[in-house]
């Protein structure tokens, strides 16, 4: 009977004391669930950024090593001392847009790569040589859709002092070619990421000036 009496009933936990429990709770699964998405999307930026820089690059090699071939004959020597030289010598610059040909290309012998009004860069074959950056026609997009292209410059250098025939003067053999782009992304942080990216290209020798 002394040992019944001395016993204490159980107690549980009060409703407030629940409540602040379940508060408490709730404030540390939101924070982890805050911690967990900005990871998510942290890695998405870092995967998105590699992608930009892919594609950019994947555009850049693209133009450059078609440029690379810009007044390439089939018989060099021969080309270099006929009279009026290489008929693929010249070349034009026009803000976004060059023009160029080279033996055996396609849709060409010309060539215009430029950037268009959509954001995209275009190579366009011609079998004349174009008068303008926009001839009639279809160009052919370079590089993805979901990249969207802002700037592409083409800047030429003069790298030649001696040139190959005494008649030739200024030989540009040098063009370093410039794009900078962003992904086409519904997320604004992602879609205000720029990269910009630069080659140097090494063209023909045979002909002269731009």
């Amino acid at each position: 009977m002394l040992t019944a009496r001395l016993r204490k009933p159980a107690r549980g936990f009060t409703l407030i004391e629940m409540m602040v429990a379940l508060a408490l709770g709730l404030i540390v699964m939101t924070a982890v669930l805050a911690l967990v998405l900005s990871i998510i999307r942290s890695n998405r930026q870092t995967l998105q950024s590699t992608r930009l820089n892919q594609e950019l690059r994947a555009t850049l090699a693209v133009v450059a090593s078609d440029l690379r071939r810009a007044r390439g004959v089939g018989d060099p020597l021969t080309t270099a001392l006929a009279v009026g030289g290489n008929p693929f010598g010249a070349m034009s610059v026009n803000g976004s847009c060059i023009v160029y040909a080279y033996d055996g290309a396609v849709d060409g012998p010309w060539h215009i790569v430029r950037l268009d009004n959509n954001g995209r860069i275009t190579l366009q074959g011609s079998v004349n040589r174009p008068a303008n950056c926009t001839p009639a026609g279809t160009p052919t997009p370079i590089g993805s859709a979901q990249v969207q292209i802002t700037s592409l410059t083409f800047t030429p250098t003069t790298t030649s002092s001696t040139p190959p025939l005494a008649t030739d003067e200024n030989v540009v053999r040098q063009f370093d070619v410039t794009i900078t782009g962003h992904l086409v992304d519904s997320d604004a942080n992602v879609a205000a990421v720029n990269r910009t990216m630069s080659q140097t290209v090494y063209v023909r020798s045979v002909g002269t000036g731009i």
